[in-house]
């Protein structure tokens, strides 16, 4: 597992092809784990349990590794989208 320091800052590096071949593995791994509705459920989720929770009410341990988890993808699928945004904005 990665510091928190390592987490944030680990970036994808490679060919142009490696990279692409990185961003197209993550978009399908991270919607075949969190297809659409269930990642729209759990960014919901994590807002309320952010934003909105007044109780002291603490989550069971296996929703909040689902919550870290899908945090851990969502990240991943960010750096992965900013590779295919990136090619996006050169002309062609």
């Amino acid at each position: 597992m990665y510091t928190p320091d390592q987490f944030l800052h680990k970036r994808p590096s490679g060919t142009k092809a490696e990279l692409n071949a990185f961003a197209k593995t993550k978009l399908k791994d991270f919607f075949d784990i969190y297809p659409l509705d269930d990642s729209l459920e759990y960014l919901w989720r994590m807002i309320q349990q952010s934003f909105y929770t007044k109780s002291r009410r603490i989550l069971p341990n296996a929703e909040r590794a689902n919550l870290i988890a899908y945090y851990e993808y969502l990240h991943t699928l960010i750096l992965a989208a900013n590779i295919v945004n990136d090619e996006l904005k050169k002309p062609t």
